[in-house]
Parts: C-alpha cells; structure tokens; sequence
C-alpha cells in the first residue's frame, strides 16, 4: 500500500545534506562502509560523505565550511541529476548500484499499478521518485516518492492538458516553460508523463521495466476509459 513514513523524510534529508557524517564507521567493515557510501553517493552525487568514530569530526569540516548553496542543494538529489542525465558515478558500479529513468506517456492502470505496488516492488530498489498519472484521475498529476520499504504518493496539481489554452496563459509557470511543456507534448495525452527515476543495488532493469509496462493501460483500455468506463481505483483519495 501507499503510505507515508519517517524513512522517505530521512531519505529527503539525505538528498538535501551538503555534508553527511557517517558515526560509528569502526563498527562496520570496510567493505559495508564502502557500500553504504555508495549508496549514500548515489542518492546524492554532490555531497561530502565524512566516516567518523564517537563523533569526532574536526570542526572546520562541518561548521563554516561556506558549502551550503540553497539553489544547488535543491538541485542535488542523484534522482534529479538522472532526469538530467548526469549521474555517471563510476565508483558505485563495483557495489552493483545503478539507476534509470522509467518514461512512458500511458496512463497506469490503477488496480495493476497498486497490486504490483504492494506485492510485487522490488527489494532491490533503493529510491524512486517522480511523478506519474492513473487512468481514472486523468486531470490529476501524482508525485511518487519509495525509499526502501516506504512508498508515498501524494497530488501534484493537475497536467496543463487538463484546461484550455487560454487558461494556461494566466499561470506565470506556463508562460516561463512554455517552449519546454510544448516540445514534449503528445497529441494523446498532451503534457501528461509518466516519469520515475529509480536507483538501486544488483536491479534486473529490463524486468522492472516489463512489469512497469505491464501495469499500464493497453491501448483498447484507454479508448474504454474516454468513452465513460470506470475503473476500480485503490489509490488514496486526496482532498
């Protein structure tokens, strides 16, 4: 199920640090501290990863170090810089970590998405993030957020397909991206997308993206879906 837990907070926190400071690394052995760094790298490629040990971390490393940049750390999560094809960190490949970018404009279809959600998800997913749309919420974009075994999805407003042309045109985010929103419309599904990065350790990507794709509407679906059919939907209703 769909839920929201302290894990994926913490994960935020990880991909927002500009310092991260690893406390008790002696109790570890080389090989797990160098696998947790890799991880801890992927999921944010920017940061100064410091192992410690009873705390001590000399102070200049993480007081007044002048390293904190509010819009680059924005901008640092390794699930933003894969949207952005730049997360090419060669030293995470020895651990089996990699990553990609699940796209495709079809709707999912609610009950497949949520069924495979729940019993299917693979273990060896670490982070995924991005957003997505249901078939039976065709106006309503939805942000998706996992870290490891906590999956939350939440409204992220609504696609600009979802209002005419004119009513797009009194939003400053519509006028200031136009070129971007409209180089990647679809004639079918307008701005719609879905769009997960998904970062994990020994991943079998071609299955994942199978199974993905298999939780999509068919095309024939689709078409029974814009004539009035209703779907059973066993997402969350969001107010």
């Amino acid at each position: 199920m769909i839920v929201k837990f302290p894990l994926i907070r913490i994960t935020d926190q990880i991909e927002f640090a500009n310092v991260i400071v690893l406390n008790k690394a002696d109790l570890i052995a080389p090989h797990h501290l160098g696998e947790l760094k890799a991880v801890l790298q992927k999921l944010n490629p920017s940061a100064k990863i410091i192992p410690a040990e009873f705390g001590r971390v000399p102070l200049n490393e993480v007081i007044g170090t002048g390293l904190f940049n509010y819009d680059e750390a924005s901008q640092s999560a390794g699930w933003i810089q894969e949207l952005n094809k730049d997360t090419h960190t060669p030293e995470t490949e020895e651990y089996g970590i990699s990553s990609f970018v699940f796209r495709n404009k079809r709707p999912f279809h609610p009950e497949r998405f949520w069924n495979y959600l729940a019993n299917d998800w693979h273990s060896t997913i670490i982070r995924s993030k991005g957003l997505f749309w249901l078939a039976s919420r065709p106006d309503m974009a939805l942000s998706w957020g996992q870290a490891g075994g906590s999956l939350r999805a939440d409204p992220a407003g609504v696609w600009w397909c979802s209002m005419p042309f004119s009513q797009r045109m009194m939003y400053p985010s519509f006028v200031e991206n136009k070129d971007l929103i409209e180089a990647r419309w679809d004639k079918e599904f307008g701005d719609r997308m879905n769009e997960i990065v998904i970062i994990g350790q020994d991943m079998n990507k071609d299955l994942i993206i199978k199974e993905l794709e298999a939780c999509l509407c068919t095309p024939q679906e689709w078409e029974e879906v814009k004539k009035g059919k209703k779907l059973k939907d066993p997402f969350p209703q969001f107010s």
